[in-house]
């Protein structure tokens, strides 16, 4: 007989968990004796449960398989709260198990004890309690094919302290096969209709086509149809920027000129994106007299806010591929134009000139440094803040490159991303671009960085404050600032007292020597850029802001 925590293990072997992102707990103490014995999963404890959390998120968005994270009850589970909540708004697939205080305890207001139903109703797609131990590797079957399934996201597993102690008679239970729709020969037919005749297209561009096959097809699909691509909040990777069918990034605060070209469609064609507010630019996109079509594996995201005139549920990548052999009949006038005129719109908004700030480094120095210095290949995470501006308008991603951001703006994901993915392609440059706010909350994971030999590049900018915040006081309240000022350490210092590389960047013309020292450390580094707080992001400074 053998213990069901040692079942739960060889469930996750058979789901092919490689890597378990976790901090321990004694609730859960037979899982970490049983993964000892399991050689095909690596263990990473990290020192925040948020932090493991987040990992395991990023370690979903680069496998496309669910993440995993173990933490222990009650304010490990909180603690964690963040990471479920990210999976949830970003779509990424997360089972977290939670250790749980032994089964006759349960209701008695025990040490540490919390009721996860209620608490992750509202962020999980599912929350399940395992009482008896022979149902464990039902459970835990279930909660992966669960986190996968139709809109990835966070599913919830508690486990009971006792229970793990006691022998099962189960036997541990392999991957179910998901079931994915395919297109249907009426919808394409019909789509193909809607682009023949259309002059003014647009695809969006959503989270449900990141794979390498995915992403291949979308490219084959604009060029097979001459179809001009803008894609959603934080997925700017999916599609090659310098490519002449490439029209935007739909983030934060568009160029005017964007999403005035934008409310010109006369179709807009959204695949694998659940059309938030930010990729909507506030719910606009369609506007009146846009034809919607919308493409996406779940039903139930497809009218949710926006009406489409033709809502297809199926899966977003194999959508793309069908469609993009289809044979396009020739595109009508004035759509290469069309094309043109937003692509040159991004183009022009895209260069960059250098700027010299007031008050120290216009981030945009960082900026043209990663586009002249970073492999094809590299990946970037990103943590939530106005300095990110300066990536999505400057950096042209290119069809090798990755990015990771919180699409729910969670600030920390940074730090912790870059761990994930420096441990999942350890062969390739991993960079992380983080707030000097952002790297505080996570930043602590730098510990984990040494002990794993993780090759992260960290980019601080310190300007001393919480800049999104401070724009929105600054649009609202010129001049009356609180709340918004930090008092911020050496990012340097810090960084080499875990065991890591510091480097400070005082000056614009320090930035490209940095970040070329940073890519040849074999070991995780900070570059720590005094930036100006003054310029708050790529679009707009405190100086302006005022003058209006």
């Amino acid at each position: 007989m053998v213990t069901a925590a040692r079942q739960l293990v060889a469930t996750l072997a058979l789901h092919g968990v490689d890597r378990v992102f976790c901090v321990p707990g004694e609730s859960y103490i037979p899982v970490l004796d049983a993964l000892i014995d399991e050689p095909s999963i690596h263990l990473v404890t990290c020192r925040h449960e948020g932090g493991a959390g987040l990992m395991a998120v990023a370690d979903a968005k680069l496998t496309g398989r669910p993440g995993t994270c173990f933490v222990s009850r009650g304010p490990g589970a909180t603690n964690a709260s963040i990471a479920v909540h990210v999976a949830e708004q970003d779509a990424a697939p997360l089972v977290l198990f939670i250790g749980h205080v032994e089964r006759k305890d349960i209701g008695r207001g025990a040490f540490q004890e919390m009721d996860y139903r209620r608490t992750f109703a509202d962020m999980a797609k599912s929350v399940e309690e395992v009482q008896d131990p022979d149902h464990l590797p039902e459970a835990a079957a279930r909660a992966y094919h669960l986190a996968a399934l139709g809109t990835p996201g966070p599913v919830v597993v508690v486990l009971p302290e006792d229970m793990l102690y006691a022998t099962s008679q189960a036997a541990p239970i392999g991957p179910r096969a998901l079931p994915r729709a395919r297109p249907a020969e009426a919808d394409l037919a019909a789509v193909g209709r809607a682009l023949s005749g259309a002059e003014r297209p647009v695809l969006i561009a959503g989270g449900q086509l990141d794979g390498v096959e995915a992403r291949a097809a979308l490219l084959r699909l604009s060029q097979a149809w001459h179809l001009p691509v803008a894609t959603s909040f934080k997925r700017q990777d999916l599609f090659p920027n310098r490519h002449a069918n490439f029209a935007g990034h739909l983030g934060y605060g568009i160029p005017p000129q964007l999403a005035e070209a934008i409310a010109e469609a006369d179709l807009v064609l959204a695949i694998g994106t659940r059309l938030g507010d930010i990729t909507t630019q506030g719910y606009a996109i369609p506007a009146a007299g846009q034809t919607l079509v919308h493409v996406y594996p779940d039903a139930r995201q497809i009218g949710r806010v926006l009406p489409a005139s033709h809502g297809i549920v199926c899966d977003a990548g194999a959508f793309v591929a069908a469609l993009a052999i289809r044979n396009a009949p020739p595109a009508p006038p004035g759509r290469a134009a069309w094309g043109q005129r937003l692509h040159a719109i991004y183009a022009k908004l895209s260069e960059y000139s250098p700027q010299t700030a007031p008050d120290g480094v216009d981030f945009g120095h960082v900026a043209a440094a990663l586009q002249q210095h970073l492999p094809a290949d590299a990946i970037l995470t990103n943590d939530a803040g106005n300095f990110s501006s300066w990536m999505h308008r400057y950096f042209p991603f290119g069809e090798g490159h990755r990015l990771l951001g919180a699409v729910g703006g969670a600030m920390g994901l940074g730090v912790p991303a870059a761990i994930a993915s420096a441990l999942r392609h350890p062969e390739r440059q991993v960079v992380a671009l983080c707030g000097d706010g952002g790297f505080l909350m996570t930043g602590n994971e730098l510990a984990t960085a040494v002990k794993e030999r993780a090759r992260i590049r960290v980019i601080v900018s310190n300007n001393g404050g919480y800049g999104t915040i401070r724009l929105h006081q600054e649009k609202r309240f010129p001049g009356r600032v609180v709340g918004t000022q930090l008092a911020n350490p050496d990012f340097a210092a810090l960084a080499r007292a875990f065991g890591a590389t510091g480097i400070n960047v005082k000056r614009p013309e320090e930035a490209d020597f940095a970040l070329r020292q940073a890519l040849e450390t074999p070991g995780p580094v900070v570059i720590d850029v005094h930036s100006s707080l003054d310029h708050l992001s790529a679009y707009t400074s405190i100086g302006k802001l005022r003058q209006n």
